[in-house]
């Protein structure tokens, strides 16, 4: 029978915001020193038009890991990298990837029955290790990217490499989800004016995508994203 994970939305307060600047939060305008989980130093900075955080390069470990190695590149960026295999169990499966994992991990990437999870999923699982995830869907505004960055969240984003191949299905209930062959999803982790840097799980490295071409992936799924700091 499939499991499904109840889906909790998880929104970002502005008391949580406000925390998080206030315990030494990144400002923009110049370099600020975080303490992450571990006394680690986090930094960020910004100047002019733009910002760029630190965050760590991570190969996924499974053909479909990409959303679970992105949440370990993510709390990572603050010292306490967590397990792409931890979040197997939390996150459940199912057929509706906005409520768990669809498909096999191990299966070949790009088709749509071996695929992947949504931002519900995974905001859900985050308190468990001690993070909090905000889901929001960017719908062609990059200022819903750039001010999460200038905030100090690095940010899962899921982009259509095969471009709009999109379409719905539903779960037994009616539940409409949409889904995309060919999805992929990287940590947005800076930005400037001519497009937006990341680091991709898939190839272990820091990579960088022009704003056309990011816009053009990231609408697929409708600027789906997923943005992470400490629960302080």
């Amino acid at each position: 029978m499939e499991r499904r994970v109840a889906r909790r939305a998880v929104t970002l307060s502005l008391a949580v915001v406000a925390a998080f600047v206030l315990a030494g939060g990144p400002l923009s305008g110049g370099l600020t020193r975080v303490l992450a989980h571990d006394d680690s130093s986090w930094t960020e900075e910004s100047s002019g038009y733009g910002t760029s955080l630190w965050v760590p390069t991570y190969v996924q470990q499974r053909n479909l890991s990409c959303e679970y190695a992105s949440l370990t590149i993510a709390t990572g960026a603050f010292g306490a990298a967590v397990s792409e295999w931890d979040f197997d169990a939390r996150v459940g499966w199912s057929d509706n990837p906005h409520w768990g994992f669809r498909g096999n991990i191990h299966g070949w990437w790009g088709n749509t029955y071996d695929y992947g999870v949504y931002a519900e999923a995974l905001a859900a699982a985050l308190p468990d290790f001690g993070f909090y995830g905000e889901p929001f869907y960017g719908e062609g505004d990059a200022a819903a990217l750039t001010t999460r960055l200038d905030w100090g969240m690095p940010t899962l984003v899921w982009l259509g490499f095969w471009g709009d191949t999109s379409y719905y299905d539903w779960t037994e209930d009616g539940t409409p989800y949409k889904l995309a062959a060919g999805e992929h999803v990287v940590v947005a982790y800076g930005y400037d004016e001519w497009g937006v840097y990341v680091s991709d799980p898939a190839i272990g490295a820091y990579s960088y995508y022009d704003w056309g071409t990011f816009l053009w992936m990231w609408s697929v799924l409708d600027g789906m994203s997923l943005a992470v700091a400490p629960a302080w």
